[in-house]
């Protein structure tokens, strides 16, 4: 369905950040060549992001515009405010407007006593006119809820501890799985993204390795080394995973979350692996007249207690 008809500023009201902070650089050479003529000629686009999850009150979208490689990067520096968006249900017809955050530039909530839920099997549409007269527009698919998804530890002789919130684990326990059952026959659904975050203030991230000494300046931790997220991507069509204590790097309290997504968001995944290794100059967006993401997912959660082995040496 092509839903660039309700660009018109007559059928907006007056009045989409998630991923990685490193695609700001990818922003700034998005649309380019190589060479520096054209890298220092870049014209900065329109960057939009929004995700909707199945079954929660959609809360914010962030909308701001790349910067030159020449530039030093802020993201206030950089928000667009003032624009005009607005989501809509392509089954139903619901229409969500948003308006600027006062205490937040370049993040959009939803106008006062206006919501939306998302609804899996159903198609959404989001559109955004600038104050600079750019003109925005996606489609995404929401999938449907997981019928069950279970992590369970599976030793070398096939034994399976199931995992229940609130466990205490620890990388000296047997191989973790993820399993799970979705309804995929209807196409709602793209691929499966993986996410481990650790719930500790980053400031006072804890490494799991038992080799780490607080007090040895050789392993001193700085603001890029706390990365307080893992993610991965799985195919439409997979069933289970495997997922490695590598991907747990931090002592505490975490969550483990599956998620079920649409197929531009899993293509916006993937080709950010590629693009940090060098394969593909820019991730796949999916947002026309400018970068971002619009995205539906549905959601399982999983808390657990992350514990430090001591170094037996």
């Amino acid at each position: 369905m092509d839903i660039r008809h309700l660009l018109s500023r007559d059928s907006l009201p007056s009045y989409i950040l998630f991923i990685l902070a490193g695609l700001a650089f990818m922003f700034a050479s998005a649309g380019c060549e190589s060479t520096p003529t054209e890298v220092e000629e870049y014209d900065p686009e329109p960057v939009l992001y929004a995700y909707l999850t199945n079954g929660e009150p959609f809360e914010e979208a962030f909308l701001e515009r790349g910067t030159s490689l020449f530039e030093y990067y802020d993201f206030e520096d950089a928000a667009i405010t003032g624009a005009e968006i607005k989501i809509f249900d392509l089954d139903t017809g619901d229409t969500l407007h948003l308006t600027d955050d006062p205490e937040k530039p370049g993040r959009y909530i939803p106008v006062a006593g206006e919501s939306l839920v998302p609804q899996g099997r159903h198609w959404y549409g989001i559109v955004c006119l600038t104050p600079d007269g750019d003109s925005l527009w996606s489609e995404t698919s929401v999938p449907v809820a997981f019928d069950t998804v279970a992590i369970e530890l599976v030793d070398i002789y096939g034994t399976v501890y199931p995992v229940s919130e609130g466990d205490t684990l620890t990388r000296n326990h047997p191989n973790m799985f993820w399993r799970w059952e979705i309804d995929t026959t209807d196409g709602f659904v793209g691929g499966y993204a993986g996410l481990i975050v650790a719930e500790t203030p980053r400031d006072s991230l804890v490494p799991l390795d038992p080799d780490w000494d607080p007090n040895d300046p050789d392993d001193a931790l700085d603001d890029e080394d706390r990365n307080a997220v893992g993610w991965t991507v799985f195919r439409y069509d997979a069933e289970w995973t495997t997922i490695a204590w590598a991907f747990f790097e931090w002592e505490g309290p975490t969550r483990i979350e599956l998620q079920a997504i649409s197929a531009g968001y899993y293509d916006y995944l993937f080709s950010n692996f590629r693009a940090m290794q060098g394969m593909l100059d820019n991730p796949i967006f999916n947002i026309n007249g400018g970068l971002g993401i619009f995205a539906g997912l549905s959601k399982k959660e999983f808390h657990i207690y992350m514990k430090r082995v001591e170094s037996e040496g």
